[in-house]
């Protein structure tokens, strides 16, 4: 009895995931009935037989699409359409049921066909684009072509039923050629790498001037159809199936219009006749962009896994010489220690002082010799090492600036000295980098890192503060693993950031890593720190801790580098200093209420700081935000030219100055090299778009440099 009763419950608590299951098929049925439906009715507006034949049938690729990308359980939704679909172009409702069965089927069985074979959607291989056009396309098509020609001919008592099915067999055929890879390729923009902004760009002016030109020559008598392909192959060649499959899709479409309408090559011609031009344009359309795109993408795979496998062999050689190296080494010092020892002795002492000297040197390198200039943001830092003989530690920190503005800050400290421990910190500190970059979220890092230092040869434990911080909303995200608090200096008032704490990295098998979120307005300062400041030989960690809160607390200091100095000569210790000291401080600026001065190198990685600290300015300063991205595109093309013409490959800097003065915007972008003359640097597209968006632009060049000048009225607070 009890057995029935568990297994009762166990029923139970399955149900409400079986019905949200059937509830979910349900509406992917129900939107894939949809689509087909539609593509149905397009289809149908371009019949050349009867009403329901046409040289281009859409919702034989949606169903096919539907089927790999959704799975076969979907053919409900694709049957009970493409009954509604023929229910009213049949002559009874047999044969509307006999031509839907022929359009489910069709797809139905080349989706299983494909699978067997071991199609890949992503069409990346050449073998799969082939698969789609013989076996998808051009084989499996041939049942719904046989069904429903068959029954169109024998319900309407008509002849020509070779017609019929060529053209029906044809339409069901292209309508996979040219629908399917377009919707097989929409799954790839978040499934692959995305593209940059001027990718997209380059994709639109492709379909842009696909439209045109097919357009075009479909209004001309003269055949001219084949001037398509180039612009094909760029797509093919340049984004792949993501660029090829739209521009495809939309030459087809905009020629099988044409034809329906007698237009341009197709005017004055016969049925057969249209449906040869047709259907050869479409075949090769598709086959030139297909082909090539898979071709382009298989070759791109084999390049990058050669490049992995020369990378991997040379990683192999290194370490094999390493090895011999040591190997070499090692017998080298048994047999000179067995000749003379006190030889041995002396080169041991030489070696054990490099060892020191090197690590002294590899932490001094990989700490940053400066910190990074980042409009509207003061940062200062403070290294002391260990005075004891032979002491180098494993403290570090480092400033990552990210994507969409944001500021990592991490501070972290190996227990330990010596080379091991600086070589801990040489993998943490990049590592840290590499997964910022990638996904700068604190629980993120934090977790990536804790898997590190788990396989790190370590006998030490690793404590690390990551903060991610947001000029836009002005907060801080922590993640802490065992490191001191966090200190917030606000206005005279200090407090630790408490939350996100977790034990030191590596230590536990596992752990759910969490993050805490303050708030850092303008003006306010954020300490990061090690142990090294708070915690002595007679003093616990928690009296210093009390100690640099109580020292930061009456302390007001306007120039981060007096603070930091200030907090090392009150605190650390005088003589010896027994464990390293980090110390790094942030502070927000204030932008609203004063102008805008940026002095940042000419270089292409400082635009989008440049434009995201302009942004950030005209936001705080109240600009509306039209006239605030299109002063920001203004500045960008000023900026970039000054990259791009200014100073050749010599290094140099750029100034950019902002203030708003009586309702408008005066913007000015100085520098000090000398710009190519007009025919040698081509371009003067951005001088152009620079005129477009300001009420007025001066630029003067002299040998000290070029400025240029931009002006523009602007709405202010509520003013429209």
């Amino acid at each position: 009895m009890a057995e029935r009763t568990e297994g009762s419950w166990a029923s139970t608590a399955h149900r409400p995931r079986l019905t949200a299951d059937l509830g979910r098929t349900a509406a992917a049925a129900v939107l894939v009935g949809a689509a087909y439906y539609l593509g149905a009715r397009l289809g149908l507006s371009l019949s050349l037989v009867e009403r329901n034949v046409t040289p281009l049938w859409p919702p034989s690729g949606i169903a096919l699409a539907a089927f790999l990308i959704l799975g076969r359980r979907m053919w409900p939704g694709v049957a009970l359409a493409a009954l509604a679909v023929n229910l009213p172009i049949s002559t009874g409702p047999v044969p509307a049921l006999l031509t839907a069965l022929g359009n489910t089927l069709a797809p139905l069985v080349a989706s299983i066909v494909l699978e067997r074979i071991g199609f890949r959607r992503q069409l990346d291989r050449l073998r799969d684009a082939l698969a789609i056009v013989f076996l998808g396309a051009l084989a499996s098509m041939t049942i719904s072509a046989t069904i429903g020609a068959t029954t169109l001919m024998a319900s309407k008592g008509t002849r020509g039923l070779a017609g019929a099915w060529a053209v029906w067999w044809t339409g069901d055929a292209m309508g996979v050629l040219a629908v399917a890879p377009f919707l097989l390729c929409i799954p790839l923009f978040w499934e692959l790498e995305p593209w940059p902004v001027a990718r997209w760009l380059e994709a639109g002016i492709i379909l842009v001037l696909t439209i045109v030109l097919v357009s075009w020559t479909t209004r001309t008598d003269v055949q001219l159809l084949f001037l398509v392909l180039p612009l094909l192959g760029w797509a093919s060649w340049r984004l792949q199936l993501r660029g090829a499959a739209p521009a495809a899709l939309t030459a087809s479409l905009i020629a099988t219009w044409s034809a329906t309408r007698d237009l341009g090559p197709f005017e004055g011609k016969s049925l057969l006749e249209k449906m040869l031009t047709l259907q050869a344009f479409n075949a090769t359309v598709a086959l030139t962009s297909f082909f090539l795109a898979a071709l382009v993408t298989e070759r791109i795979g084999f390049a990058r896994a050669l490049m992995a496998a020369a990378a991997d062999l040379e990683v192999r050689v290194k370490d094999r010489t390493a090895e011999l190296e040591a190997t070499t080494d090692r017998l080298r010092r048994e047999t000179d220690q067995r000749q003379e020892t006190q030889q041995q002795l002396t080169r041991e002492e030489a070696r054990t002082r490099r060892e020191h000297q090197i690590a002294e040197t590899l932490q001094r390198s990989l700490l940053p010799n400066r910190m990074p200039e980042i409009p509207g943001l003061v940062v200062a830092a403070r290294y002391v090492p260990a005075t004891a003989d032979l002491h180098v530690g494993g403290d570090w920190y480092d400033v990552i600036q990210l994507r969409a503005g944001l500021i990592g800050l991490v501070i972290g400290d190996v227990a330990g000295h010596g080379l091991q421990a600086a070589a801990a910190m040489t993998q943490l500190r990049m590592a840290v980098r590499a997964y910022a970059i990638h996904d700068p979220s604190p629980v993120t890092v934090m977790s990536r890192l804790h898997e590190l230092a788990r396989e790190l040869p370590m006998a030490e434990m690793v404590t690390l503060l990551y903060v991610l911080y947001d000029p836009d909303t002005g907060t801080v995200r922590i993640a802490n693993a065992g490191h001191p608090p966090a200190l917030l200096i606000d206005d005279g008032s200090t407090q630790y950031l408490d939350g996100g704490l977790a034990p030191p990295l590596g230590v536990l098998a596992h752990w759910d890593y969490a993050e805490a979120t303050h708030r850092l307005p303008p003006g306010a300062t954020l300490l990061l720190y090690t142990d090294g400041l708070v915690e002595k030989r007679t003093l616990s960690i928690q009296d210093g801790l009390d100690r640099l809160l109580a020292e930061a607390q009456g302390s007001e200091w306007a120039d981060l580098d007096a603070l930091c100095d200030h907090l090392l000569s009150t605190l650390a210790e005088t003589g010896k200093v027994a464990d390293d000291i980090a110390l790094i401080a942030l502070r927000p600026l204030a932008l609203a209420g004063t102008p805008l001065s940026l002095d940042v190198p000419a270089e292409a990685r400082m635009l989008f700081q440049v434009r995201h600290a302009l942004r950030r300015w005209l936001r705080e300063s109240g600009v509306n935000a039209r006239d605030a991205g299109e002063i920001a595109i203004a500045c960008g093309e000023a900026c970039s030219n000054v990259v791009r013409h200014a100073y050749g490959a010599s290094p140099g800097d750029m100034h950019v100055e902002a203030r708003l003065v009586d309702g408008s915007v005066e913007l000015t972008v100085r520098d000090e090299g000398q710009w190519r003359r007009p025919a040698d640097r081509g371009g003067g597209l951005g001088l152009t778009l620079i005129h477009g968006l300001s009420d007025s632009v001066d630029i003067d060049s002299d040998p000290e440099g070029t400025t240029i000048y931009m002006r523009r009225h602007v709405a202010v607070g509520d003013e429209k």
